[in-house]
Parts: structure tokens; C-alpha cells; sequence
């Protein structure tokens, strides 16, 4: 399977690729990185510079996973754009950064996490950017083998709470408050 990356040059961006990063090197999943954007004439903040580019790639070749970046600009929104990628390599998740913004803010800019919210059919990940904690990834720590984590322990039956220990009916039929 493969995670999917909605990705921008931005804090939350990044914070979303770190985070699907460690989510593949868990569960051995190969990376797609998608940057989309209007394109044409006019040059859109969210499409990634050729240095941007050569940086993301670098960081993808070091983690050792299968990863691949594709940017689109053909003049579709960012959301038609992840949605059809999405339908086409059917993800196990699709990874996004969520800005912080309040409701006026998302009415008046719009926003594409949201629309990805609605449009997409496969799971999503939003993940914000937070400096006071850093996401869990390091670089340069070995990989842990997941295989040899412990099974998970069965739930344990619980009683049925209707029922008191000397088997009386201990379930209130009256609505009122107890006094």
C-alpha cells in the first residue's frame, strides 16, 4: 500500500510529511508526495520551487523508503487534483497539513483541507504544525522492527453492570432524581 502526501513548502506541510514518514517506516508503506496547484501564468504559493523540489527529494532518498514526488499544474484546483491521485493509487491514508485558522478565515480563504476532508473517500490525516513538540521522527535513529513488538492481550469480559454480585436487578426504572 501507499500513503499519500498532500504537500507545500509550509510549516504544516512538513510537519504532515514527517508524520506520514513515520507512519510508513511503521508499517512499510511506500510514500507518494503530491504538490498541486493551478499553475499557468500565475505563480501560486503552494507550488514547490525547483530548490524545493531538490530538498524534498534529498530528504525522500534518505529515509530509505519507497517514495516519489509528483507536482501537477494544469489549471485544476489542489483538491481535483489529490482526489484523482487518490482514486488512482487507492492510499491506506491520505496525510495533509492543517493551518490554524478560524471559521471567518476558512470562509473567507477557503480552504483545501477541508475540501479534502469532504471530497476524498480514503482516510485522512491532518496533522498541524506545533514547535513545542517535535513529531516523533529522527533521522538518524535506527529503524525499530515492529515485528517483534508484543500481541496485543485480549479484553478482558466485563460483568454486566445491570446485575449485583447476589444477582438482584440493580437497573433504575424511575427518571426522577435520587434523593
Amino acid at each position: 500500500m501507499t500513503i499519500l502526501v498532500g504537500y507545500t513548502a509550509s510549516k504544516e506541510s512538513k510537519a504532515a510529511l514527517e508524520e506520514a514518514i513515520r507512519i510508513a517506516r511503521s508499517t512499510h508503506e511506500g510514500l507518494l508526495v503530491v504538490n498541486a496547484g493551478p499553475g499557468g501564468e500565475h505563480k501560486h504559493d503552494s507550488m514547490v520551487t525547483e530548490d524545493q523540489q531538490l530538498e524534498l527529494q534529498t530528504l525522500l532518498d534518505s529515509t530509505g523508503l519507497s517514495a516519489e514526488f509528483r507536482q501537477y499544474a494544469r489549471g485544476r484546483s489542489t483538491v481535483d487534483e489529490i482526489k484523482d491521485v487518490a482514486d488512482e493509487v487507492q492510499p491506506s491514508v491520505v496525510v495533509i497539513g492543517l493551518k490554524r485558522r478560524g471559521t471567518f478565515g476558512r470562509f473567507v480563504m477557503g480552504s483545501v483541507s477541508d475540501g479534502l476532508l469532504k471530497e476524498l473517500d480514503q482516510p485522512v490525516l491532518c496533522v498541524k504544525e506545533n514547535p513545542a513538540k517535535p513529531s516523533g521522527v529522527v533521522r538518524d535513529a535506527p529503524s525499530q522492527d515492529i515485528t517483534a513488538a508484543p500481541e496485543p492481550r485480549a479484553l478482558e469480559e466485563t460483568p454486566d453492570i445491570t446485575e449485583a454480585p447476589d444477582g438482584t436487578d440493580t437497573a433504575r426504572t424511575d427518571t426522577g432524581p435520587r434523593r
